[in-house]
């Protein structure tokens, strides 16, 4: 099975490209998915966050208030570093969990979806790697209309990013995702034909 490394900027498309990926038959690994998961009411990651920042981050429901820690990583670097390092650990053993089921069913090819694969220097353990990317008004505005973001926050987690050109230099493929989502599938579907 080829373990292949699908990364790209915040607001570029990347989970756009997994899910149609994953609609042509390939096996995908999100690592956002699996973030959520390990973070949930009662999982250990949701005890490690609650521990480290506070009740505050909680909503009424007593979930995690993704926007606030959100907000709260995004304009402190230590905090965000803080945030990866409780949860990096607990994502992997569950990467690693579907990515030994996906070689089981013997999957020809199996993506892993992964937001910070090149500024987690994460590149060697991929057979290659996929970089989705788009011109960068085209990431701000989507980023600010998806997050209901002022442009200076959507600037602020963008540029927490490696930008794409740097990216790019480092993948043996890259999908320019700055187009219409029918202009993107032909892309993808092309693409992968040729692999």
């Amino acid at each position: 099975m080829k373990w292949i490394g699908l990364t790209g900027g915040i607001a570029s498309g990347k989970s756009t490209v997994a899910r149609l990926l994953e609609s042509l038959g390939c096996a995908v690994v999100d690592a956002d998915q699996i973030s959520h998961q390990v973070t949930r009411y009662g999982e250990l990651g949701y005890e490690k966050i609650v521990s480290q920042f506070g009740k505050e981050i909680l909503n009424d429901n007593q979930d995690l208030d993704r926007k606030k820690l959100a907000e709260i990583v995004f304009a402190d670097q230590a905090k965000r570093q803080k945030l990866e390092g409780l949860l990096h650990p607990l994502i992997q053993d569950r990467v690693l969990e579907q990515k030994k089921n996906y070689q089981i069913e013997q999957r020809e090819l199996c993506f892993y979806d992964i937001p910070l694969l090149f500024e987690k220097k994460l590149q060697s353990q991929f057979d290659f790697v996929v970089t989705v990317w788009c011109e960068p008004e085209v990431q701000l505005h989507r980023l600010m209309r998806r997050n209901s973001l002022t442009m200076e926050l959507a600037l602020q987690r963008i540029e927490t990013q490696m930008p794409f050109a740097d990216k790019i230099s480092r993948s043996l493929y890259c999908i320019d995702n700055s187009g219409s989502e029918e202009s993107l599938i032909q892309i993808v579907s092309n693409w992968l034909k040729k692999i």
